[in-house]
């Protein structure tokens, strides 16, 4: 179950799938990983049997939304969740207004995020120590 991470539990859960993917198992700083946007983005929950399992943040940003660390934990994987949490953020940004998204993909989901209409802008960029790449989808 995909869903909108309303309570201080909820994004407790958020942060708990985002620490064992990005911390533990991608070797992300504290410090890069949590950031002083929690409070003010959108956070999106993935749970299983009331497990979570899955995580997404939205953020605002001069007229764009920012798909931000979507998360699976890895054995959840391959179920389709990632595909899940970002339609859920693409749906909760339309509804919220957006007509222009991006984000900062891992190389390797390229394919992933094209699915959804995004393409390349730029070259390949490291953040957190890992090789990232711009992505935009803007609505005509």
């Amino acid at each position: 179950m995909i869903r909108l991470a309303l309570t201080s539990e909820d994004i407790l859960k958020c942060l708990v799938v985002r620490g064992i993917v990005f911390i533990e198992e991608q070797e992300v700083d504290w410090e890069g990983e949590i950031d002083e946007f929690e409070n003010t983005s959108t956070h999106i929950l993935g749970e299983v049997d009331g497990q979570p399992v899955a995580a997404g943040r939205l953020r605002f940003i001069d007229g764009w939304a920012k798909l931000e660390r979507v998360a699976v934990r890895p054995k959840w994987r391959g179920q389709g969740l990632a595909r899940d949490i970002i339609a859920f953020l693409m749906a909760e940004a339309d509804r919220q207004g957006a007509k222009k998204f991006k984000l900062h993909a891992q190389v390797y989901l390229k394919d992933l995020y094209e699915q959804f209409g995004f393409h390349q802008e730029g070259d390949v960029f490291d953040e957190c120590g890992i090789p990232h790449i711009l992505m935009l989808r803007e609505e005509s």
